[in-house]
């Protein structure tokens, strides 16, 4: 069922005698006292230097969010192109993996591997040929946040990325051939290339060289703010929902994130009176399904396209309330010595009808309802609890999500012919401490993750791209959560080998140092146990250990970060045996790893280290 009309004609009759509120919700991934929860180097402020001493107390008057800056009154004389403001960054980064694939082989019918091995380790027909224990690269990208302040009370965000993550030399055009741009036109021989040629999808990339990511509209109304638009979703710590950028309630910026975290929303918000607490109620689009403009359909009977089914969309009811400070009034409230406390909830109520399979599916066609078009039953209820508490040197901060629903019809997804019922958990807790004048941070975080007992496909390839999301055989329970991709715990492990903290527990004691204004270095440990070892590669409880440190330079408008890691893995990433040489059985899981009959090389055995470097330098504007 539609409630987007629903929620609209809600919206008129909420929009009354409710005060204007004051921030945007959900705060980021780490305050400005914390010490960031991945290791790329500090987290740059979003705002000028808190100048010391105690600062007076912060005023209460409500204002508007942090997204609408508060411009001065307009003058006659001034035009609107001064209103347009222009934030982003550029970033190039170089990666160095070595042993990513922990010493296994990752050839089809082998059971995979945790990272993609060097291609030339698949050659197997020329002698001597080399199999490169490491590999990596350099990219690109240009981050434009643009603002354009219709007024002082309404604006319009856009955020795009040019030349995203492009990886330096990988479009190589021979000159030769300009003005005929096609899939012939690369140089016979990679050192004949002359240039780098335009990036064109399709071609020579698989997305264009500009994309524009999200776009939305704000405006400050007397009752409140109402958002609609594409916009970024960030709450809490960040281990469910995360903007992976700009967290303007910490006062940060992650500018090594990957993903981020957008939303089809229409929203409100406003302050609950008499109350220090905010609430917003929004509505989101999150699948419509099929549309005209991904078929045939539409050829020229309408002006726009269209949602061709109303039945199979995907939305959801979001409330959240909470009370939030701006990052500069927790601050100062801990400097005047009192206790600052800031805390809320996230709800989400997702449903979807039906779904159409479009395995086979012609416009036009009869639809079959066995095959093609499901009554899905989809119910998810996502709750997150927040809080974050400062006290002298001391800030603590957590989140806790529990999702619970149920799925009515999945037989033609997977081979389980139950209702799934949906039981997912995570969470993350963490302390920091701060002295010397708050040029040192040290702590501990810990966090957990459910997980369940079906194996990735193939097992040793770990990335949650091979998550087995809807269960195996005799399935009835759904169990795995899995952490934002952009919530960095560490460097090599949950970052890169799973994607993301799932079906573990975690602990990670860190440390901090600024040795001058602008040079810092800061270390980590992070130990990992699997919470199910039934569904890690080799059966077993411990995951490994892995030591990260990063040392970084950083001015107002720049950051140059160098970073090293390094994990030490356990049985839980071993590819155990399931005989040995004479055809015994050794009892292993099953999973025949094997050996690759070209090299004769057995894919079991215990893990070897991995290592990562990252170099990162950042222009902020």
């Amino acid at each position: 069922m539609r409630y987007s009309h629903q929620f609209l004609v809600g919206l008129a009759s909420a929009l009354v005698g409710m005060p204007v509120a004051r921030a945007q919700m959900g705060p980021g991934p780490m305050g400005p006292m914390g010490g960031g929860p991945g290791m790329g180097g500090p987290q740059q402020p979003a705002g000028e230097e808190k100048k010391e001493g105690v600062a007076v107390e912060a005023p209460k008057t409500p204002g508007l969010l942090p997204t609408t800056p508060a411009l001065p009154p307009p003058k006659s004389h001034r035009k609107k192109y001064k209103l347009l403001e222009l934030e982003g960054y550029y970033r190039v980064r170089m990666d160095w993996f070595k042993d990513f694939n922990l010493g296994f082989d990752d050839t089809t019918g082998l059971g995979g591997a945790p990272f993609p091995r060097a291609l030339g380790c698949g050659a197997t027909t020329q002698v001597g040929h080399p199999c490169n224990d490491s590999i990596g690269g350099e990219n690109m990208r240009l981050r434009l946040e643009p603002t354009i302040n219709i007024d002082e009370g309404t604006a319009v965000h856009i955020q795009a990325d040019a030349l995203d993550n492009y990886i330096l030399g990988s479009t190589p055009y021979d000159l030769s051939m300009a003005g005929i741009y096609n899939t012939t036109n690369l140089p016979p021989l990679g050192a004949f290339s002359q240039s780098q040629g335009p990036i064109t999808q399709g071609v020579n990339s698989t997305q264009p060289s500009l994309i524009v990511k999200r776009a939305w509209g704000e405006v400050n109304l007397p009752l409140g703010v109402l958002k609609f638009g594409r916009m970024p979703n960030q709450w809490g710590m960040g281990i469910w929902a995360n903007a992976g950028g700009k967290d303007e309630i910490n006062g940060t910026y992650n500018y090594d994130a990957d993903y981020g975290d957008s939303v089809d929303r229409v929203s409100f918000t406003a302050g609950i009176p008499g109350t220090p607490l905010r609430a917003m109620v929004a509505f989101d689009w999150d699948w419509t399904g099929l549309s005209s403009n991904q078929t045939s359909a539409n050829k020229g009977n309408e002006g726009h396209p269209f949602d061709m089914d109303d039945s199979d969309d995907t939305t959801s009811w979001v409330v959240v309330v909470d009370k939030l400070d701006t990052p500069q009034d927790f601050r100062d409230t801990i400097d005047r010595g009192e206790v600052a406390a800031n805390y809320g909830v996230y709800f989400e109520y997702k449903t979807q009808g039906w779904d159409d399979n479009l395995t086979g599916f012609t416009l036009g066609d009869t639809f079959d309802s066995l095959d093609h078009y499901v009554p899905r039953d989809f119910t998810l209820y996502t709750t997150s609890l927040w809080g974050k508490l400062g006290i002298g040197s001391h800030l603590f901060e957590t989140e806790l999500v529990g999702q619970l629903g149920s799925l009515n019809r999945a037989q033609d997804l997977t081979n389980s012919l139950n209702e799934l019922s949906i039981r997912k958990f995570g969470g993350a807790a963490r302390w920091t401490f701060r002295a010397f004048e708050d040029k040192f941070h040290a702590g501990l975080e810990s966090g957990f993750a459910t997980g369940d007992q079906w194996d990735n496909t193939p097992q040793g390839n770990t990335n949650l791209a091979y998550a087995n999301l809807l269960g195996g055989p005799g399935a009835t329970q759904l169990t795995a959560f899995f952490f934002n991709r952009d919530y960095q715990v560490d460097m090599i492990l949950w970052r890169h080998l799973y994607g993301a903290v799932t079906n573990a527990a975690y602990f990670k004691p860190f440390l901090s140092y600024d040795l001058t204004k602008s040079i810092g270095f800061s270390v980590a440990n992070i130990s990992s146990l699997a919470l199910d070892p039934v569904s890690t590669p080799g059966n077993s409880t411990f995951y490994g250990t892995e030591f990260d440190t990063s040392l970084s330079y950083h001015t107002d408008r720049m950051i140059a970060t160098i970073a090293y890691g390094v994990l030490f893995p356990f049985g839980a990433m071993s590819h155990p045996a399931d005989t040995d040489a004479n055809g015994n059985s050794l009892g292993g899981p099953g999973f025949g790893y094997g050996t690759n009959p070209a090299t004769m090389t057995p894919n079991t055995g215990d893990p070897s280290a991995a290592h990562y470097i990252n170099v990162r330098m950042v222009l902020i504007f």
